[in-house]
């Protein structure tokens, strides 16, 4: 029997922040295999709060595959029910999953681990001519962000020129979108785009993805907490909306604007 790698602690010390060398120090395991497994980390699809949820064994199928062998077929998932279902406010992979793995045991059969359930998801979707499984939900998320160049604006009253910058708001389902002008790219004039924003679309997201600037972001580290700016983190309190920063040079977390 193969000694199996402790994948799922590296992760959770990686995590928390800990050097490769501390991590290899306190797991007794090569710093070669901690690299490993980070860079496995880096080229994933999936979040550390998703990695972490999964058990042990599936996370080392994943990194290791070659190592496990199927003893015994498990029940076919579903795939198209799967889609249906993750077009729904507030579904995951990972619930339906769950919801598969029950009906399995339910009925006395042998399920496939969450490793296999998304893999399977992949290939279903390459199958069927599906570029990426449908990540936008009717009315979870808001998009926002200053628009890119400067606008310019001449007041024939003052005979001066002055600058306009755009507050830009879209939902990426149905890609309706709210725009506003302001003198300044200020704090106050981001909340207050904000606020006009939810006024705009009659309603109240589940969650804001923003870009990491300044006046909503004050770190936003790849592993660890982040940080929001104090006023903005008040805003999603007191409307109840999670605010969640774009990934750091991923563009194409806000694919839509």
């Amino acid at each position: 029997m193969f000694k199996k790698t402790k994948v799922k602690q590296v992760l959770e010390l990686t995590n928390q922040g800990l050097s490769a060398r501390d991590i290899s120090k306190i797991l007794a395991v090569s710093r070669n295999t901690v690299s490993n497994i980070k860079k496995f980390f880096d080229s994933c699809d999936m979040s550390m709060d998703e990695l972490l949820m999964m058990n042990d064994d599936d996370i080392y199928h994943m990194l290791y595959p070659e190592k496990f062998r199927q003893s015994k077929k498990y029940v076919p998932v579903d795939y198209g029910y799967v889609l249906s279902e993750l077009s729904k406010v507030g579904v995951t992979r990972y619930m339906l999953w769950e919801e598969y793995s029950k009906k399995c045991k339910e009925q006395d059969l042998k399920p496939c681990c969450y490793a296999t359930f998304t893999q399977g998801l992949k290939k279903y979707q390459v199958k069927k001519n599906y570029t990426s499984e449908i990540k936008h939900k009717a009315g979870e998320i808001v998009e926002v962000d200053w628009s890119g160049p400067v606008m310019h604006y001449y007041n024939k009253d003052t005979n001066k020129e002055h600058i306009a910058y755009l507050f830009v708001a879209t939902l990426p389902y149905s890609q309706y979108t709210f725009i506003k002008a302001t003198d300044s790219m200020n704090q106050k004039d981001w909340i207050s785009c904000n606020v006009s924003m939810l006024e705009f679309f009659e309603g109240i997201p589940l969650q804001i993805v923003c870009d990491n600037l300044k006046t909503g972001v004050v770190s936003h580290p790849k592993h660890g907490d982040i940080v929001l700016n104090d006023i903005y983190l008040s805003f999603g309190e007191h409307y109840q909306i999670a605010i969640l920063p774009a990934s750091v040079r991923k563009a194409k977390t806000k694919s839509k604007r």
